[in-house]
């Protein structure tokens, strides 16, 4: 059963969204509470399992790598054999992000890679071990993505504006040295950590860290900070819709893309090259507010829209835009 939360968790969530590394007393002046009682309900909202983790967004075409959508249907998989799966995609380097869902597909996950070679090998090997449950696969190549404010946490009649793009199908790499690369690796998986806790572990200074954090963020290396709610308990269901489109032009994007911005239910799209052209996702309050969603969006684009396919994410397992240091 879903957790309740009051408006001033809505607040507060609402300002992780939007930069979930800003101190506490900084979202405390933002939404009329004390610093010590911010803490306390954000510490309270991870401890109720109602934040799975705190994620740095890294545009990794900047680091010279593609990402790459993987869609599985699964066959013959015992619960344990899906784990061990499961278990698997989480600790390959290789892959930034792990969701079970229902629907067309049973799984969903995005690898990085320098070249279609390299992207080979990788699957190559998930095939080598788990390919006789595998019953089909799509894969499609992120052009570019954007995120959106979670408008919807606060009804904010004025929807937010979005963030850049953060994923480019060209990579464009940026140098890094090693103290660069140590950084990453660690506001990867926790955005919520602060440059002292970081340069404690590097031996460094805690002004070098926020220097080197400021350059990435410039250069365009770090796109923004994000919460992962815990799909399980959250109070919104997670869609994603897979889109297939025909006759499109750039002012029938546009128009797509725009109706998603002023959605505040609308979180994350993303264009692609592969089965479809677009994933939309979604976070609604019940699956009759995503059907009436549904019929808005079809009813307006029936004209460009080809097929779609919705699937519910309900667990996302990793999120990490970092690739491994290794392979710098």
């Amino acid at each position: 059963m879903a957790l309740k939360l009051d408006l001033k968790d809505r607040k507060i969530l609402f300002e992780l969204d939007i930069n979930s590394r800003q101190p506490n007393s900084t979202i405390a002046k933002k939404v009329g509470l004390s610093k010590q009682v911010v803490g306390y309900r954000i510490n309270n909202l991870i401890k109720e399992k109602m934040i799975s983790s705190f994620y740095t967004v890294i545009d990794i075409s900047k680091l010279g790598f593609t990402v790459h959508k993987n869609f599985l249907r699964l066959q013959n998989l015992t619960p344990e054999k899906e784990k061990e799966l499961i278990n698997y995609l989480i600790n390959n380097p290789d892959v930034v992000w792990v969701a079970s869902c229902d629907g067309k597909y049973d799984l969903a996950f995005g690898t990085w890679a320098k070249d279609v070679t390299y992207l080979d090998k990788t699957l190559k090997e998930l095939d080598s071990k788990y390919g006789k449950f595998i019953s089909q696969r799509e894969i499609a190549t992120i052009i570019r993505g954007e995120y959106f404010i979670r408008d919807y946490l606060i009804n904010k009649n004025k929807p937010s504006e979005s963030r850049k793009s953060f994923f480019g199908s060209v990579p464009e790499k940026v140098n890094l040295d090693d103290i660069d690369w140590q950084i990453l690796s660690k506001i990867s998986v926790n955005s919520r950590l602060m440059a002292v806790e970081i340069a404690q572990f590097l031996g460094k200074s805690a002004d070098l860290v926020a220097d080197r954090i400021k350059k990435m963020e410039k250069s365009g290396i770090i796109k923004h900070y994000n919460f992962v709610p815990n799909e399980e308990i959250y109070l919104y269901w997670h869609y994603k819709i897979l889109i297939g489109l025909r006759n499109i032009t750039e002012e029938k994007e546009r128009m797509l893309v725009e109706f998603c911005r002023v959605n505040p239910n609308v979180i994350y799209i993303v264009k692609s090259l592969g089965p479809w052209e677009f994933e939309v996702d979604v976070e609604i309050e019940d699956a009759k507010k995503f059907r009436e969603f549904m019929m808005n969006l079809k009813g307006k684009f029936n004209d460009i829209i080809q097929d779609y396919s919705a699937l519910h994410i309900y667990k996302v397992w990793k999120y990490n835009f970092c690739p491994s240091m290794s392979e710098d």
